[in-house]
């Protein structure tokens, strides 16, 4: 029974084929080359640039938290401003005025359109605060995640990349 015991611990020992650690820089590349879908035979340049730090991230999420919520008053406020100058519009429309009811459509639109701009800022902000909020999750010794450049060349064309590392070495952003 000791022999069969012995036998079986001796098998998962040797079978159980174990990883070997990456450094640090090695996890960086593999973790940039799959990213990017590199394969090796491109060479690839990556430096850390910045360390962000678990308290720096916290003032970048209220920041980022206070614009959100700062945009959508204005959103709010020029929803308003466009159904004002949509109305006065027909009313002018109605009362004949054609000049004047042009002038408000006018008006009308271009609020719409400070309006998109204002949504297409509020959703930069919201996918800048999915980021942020995913190396709050992985912070490791007060640091939430790294700013790295990536430098590499295929055939002719250079290219040189800022990228967003959390805390493991995985690309964020």
């Amino acid at each position: 029974m000791r022999l069969l015991l012995l036998l079986s611990v001796s098998f998962l020992i040797f079978s159980c084929k174990g990883e070997t650690k990456l450094s640090d820089q090695e996890l960086i590349e593999k973790n940039v080359r799959a990213y990017f879908f590199m394969g090796d035979s491109v060479d690839v340049e990556i430096t850390i640039t910045d360390t962000v730090k678990h308290n720096e991230l916290d003032e970048m999420i209220l920041t980022i938290e206070e614009n959100i919520n700062l945009i959508q008053l204005d959103i709010d406020t020029l929803h308003l401003m466009v159904d004002d100058w949509s109305y006065k519009s027909l009313d002018l429309e109605k009362a004949g005025n054609v000049a004047e009811a042009k002038e408000a459509k006018i008006k009308s639109l271009e609020y719409r359109l400070k309006l998109q701009e204002l949504q297409i800022k509020q959703a930069e902000f919201a996918q800048t605060n999915r980021i942020f909020m995913h190396l709050k999750r992985s912070v490791w010794a007060d640091i939430a995640g790294f700013e790295a450049t990536v430098h590499y060349q295929l055939g002719d064309e250079v290219n040189d990349i800022v990228i967003l590392m959390d805390a493991d070495y995985n690309v964020v952003d």
